[in-house]
């Protein structure tokens, strides 16, 4: 099948700095510690803006609020731009390892400061670390409901760390979610998931697009998983995190698996996100799922993600 070129990605940017690392032991586990951390987020920001300008493209910055509080004029200058920004927490915690009441906080404080710099409604949430997870489904999308989050870019259907829902659709749907009175969600609503990108490779499922895979894979097998995405009629999202495309950035002391997964292919990973943009189309989250037409509802049951067995007399579609 020939994948139209009108075809529509996601371009998604974790924004956050360069020790923002989760499940690792390092000088900045405290954000006590961050104000005195060399800063890299602008200026790696920056070349990732050029790069979207270059090829004409348009990205969805996914921020974290202490980021964002610490250099509002970046957060301005994207949404000037006309990106799309995005909720990626306040500090950066693994969802499932917070309680309900601290990621409820954590939500709250990172919204109304992003909300307050950009101007925009900001209503897509990614957790740090993909950390969507069966643990955390209970909680976390009555609280991000409750908030104004209407699209959730978190779940990776594959096995990773952080996270990680193996056998879970690939597809963007809606989710039903019940009332919760703990968290003042008072009627039912509905909430736009989409799931990363991944694709079958040599028996296994794989994401492709992003992080360390991206800077690991051959292009020749990053282009064919968005090709095969788009065969079977759905989009792609591409995500990269600022300190991805920076050789120069402070190297941390990590675990050697977390070393390699972190470091490995820095270098040649802008020139890769640079073919990625001039190949495929690429824009917000917002406008990619405007686009999308078929809409299969799933609904929050007992901390899961089950497929609708009945259609409710009313919900407040996302």
């Amino acid at each position: 099948m020939v994948t139209p070129p009108t075809q529509l990605n996601a371009f998604c940017v974790d924004l956050e700095e360069w020790w923002h690392i989760c499940a690792a032991d390092t000088p900045y586990n405290d954000p006590a510690t961050w104000d005195a951390a060399p800063p890299f987020v602008v200026k790696d920001t920056e070349i990732l803006m050029r790069l979207l300008d270059e090829t004409g493209a348009r990205g969805t910055f996914l921020t974290v609020g202490w980021v964002a509080e610490k250099y509002p004029s970046l957060i301005k200058r994207l949404a000037d731009a006309g990106h799309e920004i995005g909720c990626h927490t306040y500090y950066h915690r693994v969802v499932y390892e917070q309680t309900p009441e601290e990621f409820d906080a954590d939500i709250g404080q990172c919204l109304k400061v992003l909300r307050e710099i950009s101007g925009q409604p900001v209503t897509a949430f990614r957790a740090p670390g993909f950390s969507m997870k069966r643990e955390a489904f209970a909680y976390a999308y009555p609280i991000l409901a409750k908030h104004g989050i209407t699209t959730d870019v978190s779940i990776v259907p594959a096995a990773r760390d952080h996270g990680g829902v193996e056998g879970f659709t690939r597809d963007p749907f809606l989710l039903r979610i019940p009332p919760h009175p703990t968290f003042d969600l008072r009627q039912p609503t509905s909430m736009k998931c989409w799931p990363v990108s991944v694709m079958d490779f040599m028996g296994r499922t794989t994401p492709f697009s992003g992080g360390g895979y991206l800077r690991l894979f051959p292009m020749s097998l990053v282009k064919r998983g968005y090709r095969q995405n788009h065969a079977a009629g759905r989009p792609g999202m591409a995500y990269i995190h600022p300190r991805e495309i920076d050789p120069d950035q402070p190297r941390l002391k990590l675990p050697w698996k977390k070393y390699f997964k972190y470091y490995v292919g820095i270098k040649g990973c802008e020139e890769k996100l640079r073919q990625s943009l001039r190949t495929f189309k690429f824009t917000t989250i917002a406008e990619v799922l405007a686009s999308v037409k078929h809409w299969p509802e799933y609904e929050l049951i007992h901390g899961d993600i089950k497929p609708a067995t009945r259609r409710p007399a009313s919900s407040a579609a996302a």
